[in-house]
This record gives structure tokens, C-alpha cells and sequence, in this order.
């Protein structure tokens, strides 16, 4: 399970063509697995991570990663309250 691992964002001779300033900017980064979103292929899922000290959410491809197994994973943060973003009815 990698949700709470920490994980570094890889330095590529290639860049991938997904890669925006926001990307570039967290390179050598580590930051925390918030979530994993199956996409294709299913072996190269996107990670969302949260960078720390202001909780930046950035998605990552998992090859694009090294995740770091060995350390023991963070709790995870609760999110807000179900569909909160929307009016009261």
C-alpha cells in the first residue's frame, strides 16, 4: 500500500511531456502519498502528492517516483466533510 509513504520525484534526462513548471518545481522533492488514481497503463497509476509546509496536492505518474518503502508510513489526514464544496440544501 503506498497511501502515507513518502516518495521523491525523480530527476529524468527526458522529461515526461506531462510535466509543467508545477512538476518541474518539485523535482528532488519529497512529499507524501495522498492517493493512488488507476489510469492507463495500470502499471504506471498516477500518485497524488502532498508537499509539504503548505500541502501543495501535485499528481505524479509512479514511474516518475521513487517511493520509499522502508520507512514507515504517515497517518492519514482526514479529509473535510462529504461533498462540504457544495451548497447547503
Amino acid at each position: 500500500m503506498l497511501v502515507g509513504k513518502t516518495a521523491t520525484v525523480k530527476s529524468a534526462d527526458v522529461e515526461p511531456a506531462y510535466f509543467t513548471d508545477t512538476h518541474r518545481r518539485h523535482v528532488g522533492s519529497s512529499g507524501v502519498v495522498h492517493a493512488v488514481v488507476a489510469a492507463i497503463p495500470r502499471e504506471n497509476p498516477l500518485v497524488k502528492l502532498k508537499f509539504p509546509p503548505d500541502d501543495r496536492i501535485v499528481f505524479f505518474r509512479l514511474s516518475d517516483l521513487d517511493v520509499h518503502h522502508t520507512e514507515p508510513a504517515e497517518a492519514p489526514q482526514p479529509h473535510g466533510k462529504r461533498a462540504s464544496h457544495l451548497p447547503d440544501a
